[in-house]
């Protein structure tokens, strides 16, 4: 039996990116939330996250950039109910984004799961979120 798939139509994670960029622009927590989903990577290159949690559409005032959002609440409750398998580091980034995203709290134990790499992330997106976009902070 031969079986024939079509190509996904999903945009390539770069341009997701910006049309994630160009929605949360202006909003610090989303925007900082944005920004930590995309340098960790992991949730945009999920097939399975992009379907059910990040929504599209053509921005009206802009011609054919794309805008996209993310369904934060929808992504931290499946998170939350074993829906989103990953591990743990990966869940504390998901969860720490949507805190940031919606203005909601995460549980600080999460920050225990993370990476030296993926603490300052989160640490620059926290920062990030209380309006200071000019700042990146290392761990050494």
């Amino acid at each position: 039996m031969t079986h024939i798939y079509r190509r996904s139509q999903r945009p390539a994670v770069n341009e997701l990116a910006e049309g994630l960029r160009r929605y949360a622009r202006g909003a610090c927590g989303e925007s900082a939330a944005v920004e930590l989903l995309i340098i960790h990577r992991f949730w945009l290159t999920r097939a399975d996250f992009r379907s059910q949690f990040i929504e599209r559409d053509v921005a009206p005032d802009a011609g054919d950039d794309v805008l996209a959002w993310v369904k934060w609440d929808r992504a931290a409750a499946a998170l939350a109910g074993g829906r989103l398998v990953c591990s743990a580091g990966e869940a504390a980034v998901l969860q720490i984004a949507a805190a940031l995203a919606t203005g909601g709290a995460f549980p600080t134990a999460s920050l225990s799961s993370l990476d030296r790499e993926n603490f300052a992330h989160v640490l620059t997106a926290t920062v990030q979120a209380s309006g200071h976009q000019a700042v990146q902070v290392v761990v050494r």
